[in-house]
């Protein structure tokens, strides 16, 4: 909505002022989500709008496509063997790999908590076809258990076979599902359960970023009450061997203002097609694609 509003704005300030002015945009990514920026320059005023735009995501994505995968698998740390789903998103504007390392417990080593963190990686030049060098750093955590720590690797893909190795901590994984998540921006309708009664929702996933970040409207309607909508950012915790993709969700700014202003924070899991979504807290929260 925000988008578009803004949008109208710089089309009709353009038109007004064909003949005389000369635009320039601009286009940054960085950690945070970035702006593209249009200035109109006259001789008495200048006029600066700033909105949000995925333009730079897209083409940011494209730089390394061979390497946009879910890579799963196990490596070996102070706990023993851990079960690893390594999420490669794509790249942003200064070439950096943005990645998803999220570990959870192995079948032979069973008690380890899930956890997940963000991560950055370099490029490093190599001369042998289709193997890509990469130096990861972690950059973020999401999901933090108690006693452990981010670890550095260099990851080697092999991009005709589909896998991801490194000697650092026994890195042993294979290419599992896909980590483009654009087929998630959908609108999914359904109910969930506040304090007392079931409440509508209507839930519209409207951008993806490039760090596995999402952006969405959750508009409800209890049944005693108005209906009320804000804006939700999530970020992905997880995108599971099949394809199942777990994401964090917390309210970030009102659009319509319930009379009891409390955001509904929630975790769930995207079906694999992303045709529904679950929530595995308190909400009960069902989500489909209409």
């Amino acid at each position: 909505m925000i988008k578009k509003t803004v949008s109208a704005v710089i089309f009709a300030a353009a038109m007004g002022l064909a003949f005389t002015a000369a635009c320039t945009d601009n286009n940054t990514d960085d950690y945070i989500p970035f702006d593209a920026t249009t200035e109109t320059t006259t001789e008495a005023t200048t006029t600066t709008t700033t909105q949000p735009t995925t333009a730079a995501t897209t083409a940011a994505k494209k730089e390394y496509p061979e390497l946009v995968n879910t890579y799963s698998g196990t490596y070996v740390a102070n706990q023993g063997l851990i079960a690893l789903d390594l999420s490669v998103f794509g790249t942003d504007d200064d070439g950096k790999i943005q990645a998803l390392f999220s570990f959870h417990e192995d079948p032979a080593n069973p008690g380890v908590p899930t956890g997940s963190y963000l991560m950055e990686g370099t490029v490093k030049k190599s001369e042998k076809k289709d193997i890509i060098e990469v130096d990861f750093t972690g950059s973020q955590w999401e999901k933090h258990p108690d006693t452990y720590h981010i670890i550095d690797f260099t990851g080697i893909f092999d991009v005709k076979n589909g896998t991801l190795t490194s000697d650092a901590y026994e890195i042993d994984l294979k290419k599992s599902a896909g980590a483009d998540l654009d087929f998630l921006t959908n609108e999914y309708k359904g109910t969930y359960t506040p304090d007392s009664g079931d409440s509508n929702i209507s839930f519209t996933v409207e951008d993806i970023g490039t760090h596995g970040d999402i952006q969405a409207i959750f508009e409800y309607e209890p049944q005693e009450g108005k209906k009320c909508s804000f804006i939700s950012k999530g970020q992905v915790t997880n995108i599971a061997p099949d394809g199942r993709v777990t994401v964090s969700f917390k309210g970030d700014e009102w659009m319509v203002e319930p009379d009891e202003k409390k955001f509904i924070d929630f975790d769930g899991v995207f079906s694999a097609d992303g045709r529904s979504f679950s929530e595995n807290g308190g909400h009960n929260i069902e989500l489909t694609v209409k």
